[in-house]
């Protein structure tokens, strides 16, 4: 039963509460969750209407008068019983972390000297501005109540952690890329 990391997000979200596809978009960019679980705009609403057609959510036209209607959703028991078993099979699953920038990282020996630092030094600026980001989320969520937002502002302090682990390795793998390619 593979779960996909776009139905675990709208699955917790709506475990929280009934939301229609724009609210719980606004909630995955309120609580910073870009960060650590990365969906689509497109995905969120493919895995709806997916997730609708297996009767792991319900959904219910909303009329509005100012607009047209829409789509309010829940979660249904055998769309809890999905959530669980998706989070216990990512639980247990023994991945590394991985990044786009760690495929390059991975081959800075075949550059130069001069070619690798340039590339760290981008990496560096990169994640500079993640960093940023992050720490922008996370005194936005500050005082925000409900369960959902302590967790999403732990793990923006699991991110915030990981960037300083990648820069303090980055500033090493810098001084070091002379050396790179003995």
């Amino acid at each position: 039963m593979a779960i996909s990391r776009v139905e675990i997000v709208v699955l917790g979200l709506l475990a929280e509460e009934p939301l229609y596809g724009y609210q719980l978009l606004e909630r995955f960019r309120e609580r910073g969750m870009q960060h650590w679980a990365e969906v689509g705009r497109a995905s969120v609403y493919q895995a709806l209407h997916r997730l609708e057609r297996e009767g792991h959510v319900a959904g219910k036209a909303q009329g509005r008068d100012d607009g047209p209607d829409r789509r309010v959703y829940r979660i249904t028991r055998p769309g809890r019983d999905r959530l669980r078993a998706g989070m216990f099979e990512r639980f247990s699953q023994a991945a590394p972390y991985e990044s786009e920038a760690g495929a390059a990282l991975g081959f800075s020996h075949v550059l130069g000297t001069d070619e690798a630092r340039r590339g760290i030094a981008e990496r560096q600026a990169a994640l500079e501005e993640v960093r940023a980001a992050v720490a922008a989320d996370r005194a936005r969520l500050k005082g925000a109540r409900g369960p959902g937002n302590a967790l999403a502002r732990r793990m923006l302090e699991l991110q915030a952690a990981l960037l300083s682990a990648e820069r303090a390795w980055l500033a090493g793998l810098r001084r070091d890329a002379g050396r790179l390619r003995r």
